[in-house]
């Protein structure tokens, strides 16, 4: 009986550090794609609105995280928001000339991404994986 609650506190300690494991990764994650985010809202002309404020804050977390939504203000016209709470903590705010910009980026970056990841396909194709031998009984 105590051999088998102890492998029950073992399993659960073990399932409790791979959920927080999970978590912080995810969160890295999250961090990364903000921060690549950031930089090409910068470079398209957005500006950073910093959740300084309480109610800012609270506006902050209401908002979908790391989503680019055009909204129309009372005047009728358009603007486009991304909200980021996990690294800068802001809204990144920004017209129809910024957003055109920004897709334009985005499209240059997804590009340059899939020539890199092409680039390396080729490479590993290339090389000659039977000088090393059998790979073992997998």
């Amino acid at each position: 009986m105590q051999g088998t609650k102890n492998g029950w506190l073992v399993r659960g300690t073990l399932a409790i550090v791979a959920g927080a494991l999970l978590v912080s990764a995810c969160s890295a994650i999250r961090r990364d794609e903000a921060q690549s985010e950031e930089n090409l809202l910068a470079a398209a002309g957005f500006q950073m609105r910093a959740a300084d404020t309480a109610a800012r804050q609270a506006q902050l977390q209401s908002l979908p995280p790391l989503k680019m939504e055009m909204r129309e203000k009372d005047d009728g016209s358009v603007v486009y928001t991304y909200a980021d709470p996990y690294n800068c903590k802001c809204l990144w705010v920004g017209g129809p000339r910024q957003y055109e910009e920004y897709k334009k980026l985005s499209l240059k970056q997804q590009v340059a991404q899939d020539q890199m990841e092409a680039a390396e396909a080729e490479e590993d194709a290339s090389l000659d994986w039977g000088m090393w031998g059998p790979w073992g009984p997998w």
